[in-house]
């Protein structure tokens, strides 16, 4: 071995730079199934520490600078962009460089663009957002909102039967979908009750009353408080919901 050994290109290991774009599909993997990233190759031995190390021992101009370069210039642009924004963020989601709130900003266009909802935010992300763009409902999850009829001016809805019940919503696909359901009951009251699996251990569907809710003299006044309750339109809904919901997606 030579008396001196020769001084590394990089402070950044150019294998963790070579693996940003990998990286970046495993956040946005992650964030959509709503986990962590378990993938071994970006664990804090092999990935994280490498990086946040120099990052806390003063050479972070030069890390913010390798990180930035390797990114902007990858072959796979958006996903390397994202996976060193969240490198960065990972140590500190409030650093003041400018290198770094253009991969944030970026990160968050290509999340944006992909139809991630605000939901799959950090709240810093949030902020970063709202700070740039004046606010999240319109701007990145492209809610607008809608006049809802008030009593005097509500379509009729399809009779319901004393005694009968006739599902309203649906949150996902059955079986694992959370379903909403109207029911008259034999006192001309109407109230609404859900079904949902009773636990992530055990798959079995139970009725759950949605007491919260209330009671309801009519139909049309019941459809009002579950539209509320939701929002924006779900997976499935009825079509009798449909001029209840305050929001929708533009």
């Amino acid at each position: 071995m030579g008396l001196f050994q020769r001084r590394s290109e990089t402070v950044v290991p150019g294998e963790i730079l070579a693996l940003l774009s990998a990286y970046g599909t495993a956040v946005l993997s992650a964030r959509l199934a709503g986990k962590p990233v378990t993938d071994p190759r970006f664990d804090w031995g092999a990935f994280l520490g490498p990086v946040h190390t120099p990052l806390m021992l003063g050479d972070r101009d030069r890390v913010i600078g390798e990180l930035y370069d390797a990114a902007v210039n990858a072959e796979d642009r958006e996903t390397a962009i994202v996976g060193a924004y969240r490198l960065l963020a990972e140590f500190n989601p409030e650093l003041d460089d400018s290198r770094f709130l253009s991969l944030y900003d970026e990160a968050l266009e290509s999340m944006h663009a992909a139809g991630f909802s605000s939901g799959h935010l950090t709240r810093p992300e949030a902020d970063r957002w709202i700070a740039v763009h004046g606010d999240l409902p319109s701007s990145f999850d492209g809610i607008i909102e809608i006049e809802v009829p008030d009593r005097e001016h509500s379509p009729p809805a399809k009779r319901l039967e004393a005694g009968a019940s006739r599902m309203l919503a649906l949150t996902e696909p059955l079986p694992q979908g959370n379903a909403f359901f109207a029911e008259r009951s034999s006192d001309e009251a109407y109230v609404v009750y859900s079904e949902r699996q009773q636990s992530a251990d055990n798959p079995t569907r139970a009725r759950y009353e949605e007491d919260q809710l209330g009671t309801f003299d009519s139909l049309e006044d019941l459809l009002r408080a579950v539209g509320e309750m939701f929002g924006t339109p779900p997976y499935w809904f009825d079509q009798d919901l449909e001029p209840y919901f305050p929001r929708r997606r533009s």
